[in-house]
């Protein structure tokens, strides 16, 4: 026994570090372009120059986190594309070493699980495909792993001063996650679950006067209070409710089930919608809504032992059944999250292995699929505009900034900003 779970841990280990050199060679890959990305490269270029986090001088929904590490690239003459993709790998890299930490004192003993796991959430294509793209779900995913695993050494310590220094450390990576996606305020349920699931707080909750414990109620509805007012004069919340009013809000709300079971559907299926023949697309909700009980199947099984990570998970996914609008990637920073609730869920409703063993080597091999077309991009050369990334509406635009199009382009096509980001950051 002893020697088969050696094998399983050095296999696991292998995997992973398999990975680890197939992403990192992604960093030779020319910048990679989106509506988003595009949005983001331009609030860091005005913020380089002295204008503020602004898009064509209009303000924009995302924070202004990810642009100011891309400020800061700019005026140190570093904004490469192989830096900012490096600098995803990077935080990719640490996130998962954070993952690490947290599955291991929380969920499973094993480290092969574990590693495997860690493995499994790199060989999802939305990771492969979103990693080497300047957008903040990389960062985002590393500052949250981070701060949930801060919050689980904080609330295994006995030592009254280690536990401030961790909590002030988690609060801060809070505040650093929300900085770079507004989603972030999910950890602050989690947060505050860390300080009242302690002795400590029990102990002193138990010595307050009734004064005491009122004045402490009114203090903690007045800071959600203002941060439900900060919430609702954001961009986001304007865009929200003018899109509800247009399209009806009973219409609206209705649509969000759907989008979020199409998204964990193609994360089951380890692929996108866009891509599988069209008679496939009416299974694609049935497979999310499977993974979704599963996941809260996973979820029960700690409901006697509940930590922060279930409160962060918990409000993560509430703030996604209320976002109206539909991309798996708004799954990415949880991910081997899902992974790890839907080991536990398999565990407890004890499926076959065959069939178990079948699905992971079907999601591996979509994986490694998924890596070898994007290590195709990556080093297309010449042909990188012509034949491989995107949906083409940018060819025009690369062809002009590479001037490597052999057939010529139509230069009307040519989007001018991203011309000018592509020439900035390259």
């Amino acid at each position: 026994m002893r020697t088969a779970d050696s094998i399983r841990f050095r296999f696991s280990q292998g995997l992973l570090l398999l990975l680890s050199i197939c992403f990192v060679l992604q960093v030779f890959t020319p910048l990679r372009l989106n509506n988003d990305a595009i949005v983001l490269l331009s609030m860091g270029e005005s913020a380089a120059h002295g204008n503020g986090f602004l898009d064509s001088g209009e303000r924009t929904v995302f924070p202004p986190g990810y642009p100011a590490l891309l400020a800061i690239l700019l005026k140190s003459s570093v904004a490469h594309s192989w830096v900012i993709v490096g600098m995803n790998m990077a935080f990719l890299s640490l996130g998962l070493c954070a993952v690490y930490s947290l599955l291991v004192r929380e969920f499973f003993q094993d480290k092969a699980v574990v590693l495997t796991i860690c493995s499994f959430s790199l060989l999802s294509y939305v990771v492969v495909k979103h990693c080497t793209i300047p957008l903040t779900d990389i960062p985002f995913f590393f500052f949250s792993m981070c701060c949930i695993a801060v919050i689980s050494l904080a609330t295994t310590t006995d030592s009254t001063r280690r536990f401030a220094r961790l909590a002030a450390t988690a609060w801060l990576l809070a505040v650093a996650a929300i900085t770079v996606r507004r989603i972030g305020v999910a950890l602050f349920p989690a947060l505050a679950f860390m300080h009242v699931s302690t002795p400590r707080f029990k102990l002193l909750l138990g010595r307050m006067s009734l004064r005491s414990k009122l004045i402490s109620i009114m203090i903690a509805v007045f800071v959600g209070a203002g941060v439900a007012y900060v919430f609702a004069h954001t961009s986001y919340w304007r865009i929200f409710i003018s899109d509800a009013n247009f399209a009806g809000i009973s219409t609206f709300i209705s649509q969000i089930p759907s989008y979020r079971f199409r998204e964990l559907g193609e994360l089951f299926g380890n692929f996108p919608l866009t891509k599988m023949p069209s008679k496939l697309h009416a299974m694609v909700p049935w497979l999310g809504l499977v993974l979704f009980i599963l996941i809260l199947i996973g979820l029960a099984t700690k409901r006697r032992a509940i930590t922060s990570t279930e409160v962060f998970m918990a409000c993560y996914m509430g703030i996604l059944f209320v976002w109206p609008y539909n991309d798996a990637r708004f799954w990415l920073p949880v991910i081997p999250l899902l992974i790890a609730y839907l080991v536990l869920a398999v565990k407890s409703l004890r499926l076959p292995k065959a069939v178990i063993a079948i699905y992971c080597i079907a999601f591996a091999t979509l994986g490694f699929g998924a890596i070898a077309y994007s290590s195709r991009i990556t080093f297309a050369g010449s042909t990188f505009p012509d034949k491989y990334y995107g949906d083409g509406s940018l060819r025009p635009t690369y062809c002009a900034a590479f001037q490597s199009c052999r057939d010529g382009y139509d230069s009307e096509k040519v989007d001018a900003k991203a011309l000018r980001l592509l020439r900035e950051y390259r």
